[in-house]
């Protein structure tokens, strides 16, 4: 399944005004990327993206590498470590990769990078395959998981 977007998501929605409108895209080998760049409704301090915001973009692109086995997914957990701070204005890039994959669950780990190519925060984390019955109602109209 190529990237899609659910239009009311906070982190990748087009039409939710206080959301990220972050992009993804699947990459050549096997990686998941997205980018954004945070604005002043992002911040905790002035400036400063607050860490929610960071650990929300981090979940939403570790998720999303069940996309490409045309699955949808619910966060598990997620384990974040920050290594410095983002400010706003300034595009920041993350990239997944998948570490395990078995029937009901995955794990993966992924990284925010700054403009520099600076190491944002990283994250782990283990997601759940969603049901077969919770996707059809979630998915756009015409998609189908895979074996439907």
């Amino acid at each position: 399944m190529e990237q899609i977007n659910f239009e009311g998501c906070f982190v990748c929605g087009p039409d939710n005004q206080c959301g990220l409108k972050a992009v993804f895209r699947n990459l050549e080998n096997g990686d998941v990327e997205g980018v954004f760049t945070p604005d002043s409704a992002h911040c905790g301090y002035e400036g400063v993206v607050h860490g929610g915001i960071l650990m929300g973009f981090l979940d939403e692109v570790l998720g999303r590498l069940s996309f490409q086995k045309d699955r949808l997914f619910l966060t598990h957990t997620l384990e974040v470590s920050f290594r410095q701070a983002a400010t706003t204005d300034v595009p920041l890039r993350a990239v997944a990769s998948l570490t395990e994959w078995s029937r009901r669950q995955f794990t993966a780990e992924g990284k925010i990078f700054g403009p520099d190519g600076e190491i944002i925060a990283t994250a782990k984390g283990r997601f759940l395959i969603m049901s077969e019955a919770m996707e059809s109602k979630l998915l756009p109209e015409g998609r189908k998981i895979a074996g439907s």
